[in-house]
């Protein structure tokens, strides 16, 4: 799973970087992280429980988002200005599970108004039963690893929306590893 999204991603990076594309968006402040880090914002969203790009899809129902995201601070400039965040996923489902995450974020300019965003952290789940679950998946672990992936839009300087997937995972420290996803969109009010 994890080698998957590496891989994926190995392949996007060295598609941008060998694009004659690649150095007038980078030199022209394109592609570069930090697009938001001056900023804190509040997100809420819908997402689909169970969905995503690695899910096998075998429950149903709606996860509601939320994040409270961090302006960055300057110890942080050096490896491309992330904001650190907290959120939860609270899913309403037959025995759902949630989580509370946190960790950092980047926000990567495309155009003007429309960015990528990458989450790397931790999180913790409400999950009891995690080795053979029938409700829900099993995931090995209560302290898990938290991704999460946006395509943004700015409709404002202070509003946006998104399109967001999160993953949670134990990185297969402990069987088992079936991970949890979500898929939807949220929306975001910087200040």
């Amino acid at each position: 799973m994890g080698g998957r999204l590496s891989a994926a991603c190995s392949a996007a990076l060295i598609f941008v970087s060998n694009t004659a594309l690649a150095g007038s968006w980078l030199d022209s402040g394109f592609l570069r992280p930090g697009v938001h880090a001056d900023f804190n914002e509040v997100r809420v969203g819908v997402m689909a429980y169970d969905r995503g790009l690695f899910s096998t899809d075998d429950f149903s129902g709606v996860v509601l988002n939320g994040e409270m995201v961090f302006a960055s601070p300057d110890v942080l400039e050096a490896i491309g200005a992330p904001r650190p965040y907290v959120g939860f996923d609270f899913a309403i489902a037959d025995d759902p599970i949630h989580f509370v995450y946190g960790g950092l974020t980047w926000d990567f300019r495309l155009t003007d108004k429309l960015y990528l965003g990458a989450s790397l952290g931790g999180a913790v789940t409400t999950a009891s039963n995690l080795k053979d679950p029938t409700t829900y998946k099993a995931l090995g672990c209560k302290a898990l690893f938290h991704l999460g992936a946006a395509v943004g839009y700015d409709v404002t300087e202070k509003f946006t929306v998104q399109a967001y997937a999160d993953h949670f995972s134990n990185a297969s420290l402990c069987e088992p590893n079936n991970g949890a996803e979500a898929l939807g969109v949220r929306v975001g009010y910087r200040f």
